[in-house]
């Protein structure tokens, strides 16, 4: 029985033997210890399976196995990279905005600055309706004066006095012509042509007196020199204007163009000469005829990309006068895109049609005598104020 005490020895070997090797064939115990031990050898060379690489514990001890001791190391949490990350595009996003916020610092820097103190010249002229001053958060008004040099090169005047009405409730651009023949109040001087409140008080006295007049709220505006608007229209490659037959054969006859009755392109000098014919027809056709190259700039610049119009204000800004605030100018750059794109843009003209009578002064001045509270009516209506049947304002 020698061979079976040995086998039976070799299973009463330590645990840790037994689990280093699995037992051999019962039937291979006889043999002598030397080649036992080779055949274990060669058991253990190609059968011997290590069940603990299957286990977590296993994977754990190989885990730590090479590292210096010193009790187990936690592993460095996989977010903490995120979180870098995260700070590197905050830093990217604050550097941005740092530059475009000194970009638009720059851009607006350009633009002359004046403010407007209109409180010297509110009042209630006896033509107009006792009504309250419309205003409403979601309508942004704007004056829009276009003005050249006087004939001596020194003063100024005003020949275009042109109301931007932005509506957010309805997102909608309205633009109001107030014609320069109009026979108003006007503070400080009395009753005269519209154009004349520009000579005696700028846009302050302008505004005020549409203010009064015609009972809507009035506090901004944009002064644009006509050099400035013939150079924005060259850079803009020019406009495309539907010019009468009168109209072209007046603009061939004083700036030696060839226009004809149709569809022209006009470069910027054309284009602000026919802005301000008015021999042809009436100051209405000219409001009209301002307005409408006001639309074609408009509709020039949809095909501009971004950094093409950032260089034309670049270039315009400093033929703008305004007492618009940066808040006030960065809010209507951001609705750019949208009035742009999307809004729908409607025009009108005060005088309306049938609500005034021509009149002709001592002087032999021809002038516009408007039937105030119906102006005002149509004007609100078309601004989209909510009135009351009085003409004052809904809360």
């Amino acid at each position: 029985m020698p061979d079976q005490k040995r086998y039976r020895n070799q299973n009463s070997h330590s645990s840790s033997s037994r689990a280093r090797r699995p037992q051999g064939n019962p039937s291979r115990g006889g043999r002598s210890s030397g080649g036992a031990a080779q055949r274990r050898g060669e058991i253990d060379r190609y059968n011997y399976v290590d069940r603990d690489i299957y286990s977590s514990r296993s994977a754990a001890s190989r885990g730590s196995a090479g590292r210096p001791s010193g009790g187990n190391r936690r592993k460095k949490p996989r977010h903490r990279g995120l979180k870098r990350l995260g700070a590197v595009v905050l830093s990217l996003v604050v550097f941005l905005s740092l530059g475009v916020i000194a970009y638009a610092g720059v851009m607006l820097s350009r633009m002359n600055r004046q403010e407007a103190n209109t409180e010297s010249y509110v009042q209630q002229p006896s033509a107009a309706p006792a009504w309250e001053v419309v205003d409403d958060d979601k309508i942004t008004n704007i004056l829009l004066l276009g003005v050249d040099k006087g004939d001596d090169g020194l003063s100024s005047r005003s020949d275009t006095c042109m109301l931007i009405s932005i509506d957010n409730h309805t997102g909608s651009l309205r633009m109001v012509s107030f014609l320069r023949d109009l026979y108003i109040e006007i503070p400080t001087v009395g009753k005269a042509r519209l154009n004349t409140a520009y000579t005696h008080g700028g846009a302050a006295l302008t505004m005020q007196t549409l203010e009064n007049n015609f009972r809507i709220a009035v506090d901004k505006y944009i002064e644009i020199d006509f050099e400035g608007l013939t150079s924005i229209i060259d850079q803009i490659g020019g406009i495309d204007i539907e010019v009468s037959a009168a109209a072209a054969q007046e603009e061939n006859q004083m700036m030696g163009s060839n226009l004809k009755e149709g569809m022209n392109h006009l470069n910027g000098e054309l284009a602000l000469y026919y802005a301000r014919i008015r021999h042809i027809d009436s100051d209405f056709g000219r409001t009209a005829r301002q307005q409408q190259v006001l639309q074609a700039i408009m509709d020039r610049c949809k095909g501009k990309n971004p950094a093409e119009l950032s260089a034309l204000a670049y270039d315009f800004l400093p033929h703008v006068t305004t007492n618009l605030t940066n808040s006030d100018l960065l809010y209507l750059i951001s609705l750019a895109p949208q009035i742009l794109d999307g809004y729908e843009i409607e025009t009108a003209h005060i005088p309306a049609d049938n609500a005034f009578q021509d009149l002709t002064l001592p002087s032999g001045a021809m002038v516009l005598d408007p039937d105030l509270e119906e102006n005002c009516r149509i004007l609100r209506e078309f601004l989209h104020y909510e009135t009351d049947s009085a003409g004052s304002a809904e809360e």
